[in-house]
This record gives C-alpha cells, sequence and structure tokens, in this order.
C-alpha cells in the first residue's frame, strides 16, 4: 500500500521512476499527460492567488478606512489568498520530499540490478569452468581405454581414437556459434568412420573441402544434422548399404555445401523430418532470405541435401 501510494504521488508530481513492468512506448506519452495537468493545476493556483491580490488592492484604492468595515471582495480576498500561497508553498515542499525518495528509490533498485548482474556473471563463469572440467575428464578416460586397448583390441583403439576426436570437435564447436567448414568437415569424417565400424562395408564416404574455402564460417551442427539424416535414413534402411559425398564448391557470390547419398532415398517423406527443419530455421535466423536448403532424389537411388549460403 505505501508502494503505491508512493508511486501516484510520483505521477502526480511528475516525478519518473524506473518502471520495468511498463513498455517503454508508452512513458513518454503518460509522462506529457501528467506534465500537461500538473501544470494546469499549477497555472490555477497562480491566477487564483492574482486575483486575490488585485481585489486587496481594489479594496484599497476604493478608499477604504480603519473605522469603516472591510468591503466584501478584501474581506474575502485576504484568507484565500492566504490559504492559496500556503497551499502553493506546501505543494512545492511535497515535491521535493517526493523528488528525494524518488531518487534514493532509483539508487537501491541501481545496485540491486547490479548485484544481480554480478550474480549472473560469477553463475556463468561456475558453469563454464564445470563445462571445461567434465569434457577433460571424458577425454582422460577415454584416452586410458585406448592405450588399453592397443595391444589387445587396435580395432577398438582405433574406434576410440575417432571418438575422441570427434567429441573433442563437437563439444568445442557448440561453444561458438559458427564453425569453420574445414573443421566441420573432420567432424564429419570422424562421424562417418565411427559409423563405419558398426556398418562395415555397408557404408563408404567421401569428404571433399576446397582449400580456398577451409575458412568459410557456416552455423554449426548444420552440415553434421544432414550427414547423420543421410546415415540414418538412407544408409540404415538400404539392405545393401551405400555411399555418402559431401562437398563444397563457390558459385558466384554463394557457397553450395553438398550432401549426396546412395541409400533408400526419402520416400513420402521428403523433407519433412524435425532435423531438417531445425535447418531451415538456424538458415532463416542467421541469413534471412540469403539461404536455403533444397532437397532432392538421387539416381539411381538415395538422396541429395543442398546448402546455398551467402559468401
Amino acid at each position: 500500500m505505501k508502494q503505491r501510494l508512493f508511486t501516484a504521488a510520483c505521477w502526480l508530481f511528475g516525478v519518473p521512476l524506473p518502471d520495468h513492468g511498463q513498455p517503454t512506448a508508452t512513458r513518454p506519452l503518460a509522462r506529457f499527460v501528467v506534465t500537461l495537468l500538473l501544470g494546469a493545476v499549477i497555472g490555477y493556483v497562480i491566477v487564483c492567488c492574482a486575483d486575490a491580490a488585485q481585489d486587496f488592492v481594489n479594496g484599497f484604492n476604493a478608499g477604504w478606512h480603519k473605522d469603516e468595515p472591510l468591503p466584501p471582495e478584501v474581506r474575502w480576498s485576504v484568507p484565500l489568498g492566504g490559504l492559496i500561497g500556503a497551499s502553493l508553498v506546501a505543494l512545492l515542499f511535497a515535491q521535493s520530499r517526493v523528488m528525494k525518495s524518488a531518487i534514493l528509490l532509483t539508487g537501491d533498485r541501481l545496485n540491486l540490478e547490479r548485484e544481480r548482474a554480478n550474480r549472473q556473471q560469477l553463475e556463468a563463469e561456475l558453469r563454464l569452468m564445470k563445462a571445461q572440467i567434465e569434457p577433460h575428464f571424458l577425454f582422460n578416460t577415454l584416452g586410458a581405454v585406448q592405450q588399453l586397448a592397443e595391444d589387445k583390441a587396435p580395432q577398438a583403439a582405433a574406434l576410440t581414437a575417432e571418438l575422441i576426436t570427434f567429441l573433442r570437435a563437437t563439444m568445442t564447436s557448440l561453444r561458438a556459434d559458427t564453425i569453420r567448414l574445414a573443421d566441420d568437415s573432420a567432424v564429419c569424417a570422424a562421424y562417418l568412420r565411427i559409423m563405419q565400424v558398426r556398418l562395415g562395408a555397408r557404408l563408404a564416404f567421401s569428404v571433399d573441402c576446397p582449400p580456398d574455402l577451409a575458412d568459410f564460417p557456416l552455423p554449426t551442427t548444420l552440415l553434421l544434422t544432414l550427414v547423420e539424416n543421410a546415415v540414418k535414413h538412407g544408409i540404415e534402411r538400404a539392405p545393401a548399404g551405400g555411399r555418402i559425398d559431401i562437398t563444397a564448391a563457390r558459385q558466384e557470390d554463394r557457397v553450395i555445401i553438398m550432401v549426396a547419398d546412395t541409400g533408400a532415398g526419402f520416400g513420402a517423406t521428403i523433407g519433412q523430418g524435425v532435423g531438417l527443419q531445425h535447418i531451415r530455421e538456424r538458415l532463416a535466423l542467421a541469413y534471412g532470405d540469403n539461404a536455403r536448403l533444397t532437397l532432392e532424389e538421387n539416381t539411381p537411388s538415395g538422396a541429395i541435401a543442398r546448402l546455398y549460403l551467402p559468401l
């Protein structure tokens, strides 16, 4: 209740208060209306004081003597003028008190916001430290497994090495918004080598990243999502497996990245997957209308996905 009365007083006297819950677009209009009303009230008080003073002077000019009763206009103008003058002084005093309280309240709010920002920064630093410690422990453990398996299970050691490469590159890219095309191609190659251990001869692949496009930046996980879709919906569904080819080329003012497979193809569900929809949303967010994803059937079987990205 006290807070509401204080806020109402601030509005009455035109004292601005930080109000984070109020849309900023409505504040100038509301402040203008309050200032206009307050100006009208103060102007009316000043006019009344001036009228009272004028009536008092007119009474004396009319020839008032001490033995005669005061004229009516003088009799009422004196107390009325005093009342109006006292009200004006009280109004100015109240405005100064409200202004002082508003300044103190604003300072308190700024201190609270500063403390909240410092606390959020500390929490973010702790989360980052935790995120760095956990992968370090994971990579050390996988490295130990790789060393133990090198003599008696070389294939398992090789798989562990590929897994370390894939996880290290993936975790690094997840901390950034973009990734170099060369690094993203290396992540996809490590992922496909891991899939080769499981699928064997059913999966073959190639990755071609031109040197002049090695530093080309693109949103993280876009290319990997297309490769995962090619394995899951193309190669794994085809009894004989298939091949996945990843290529990139420069065409005028854009870069075209293609993921082609010779697996089972899209069928009736072409382009309806959640992963593909996620890619379209990220392209729209990063490039607007300047980037797109296209899908088409491959010949004689499989599918082709192309990313068109601006240079």
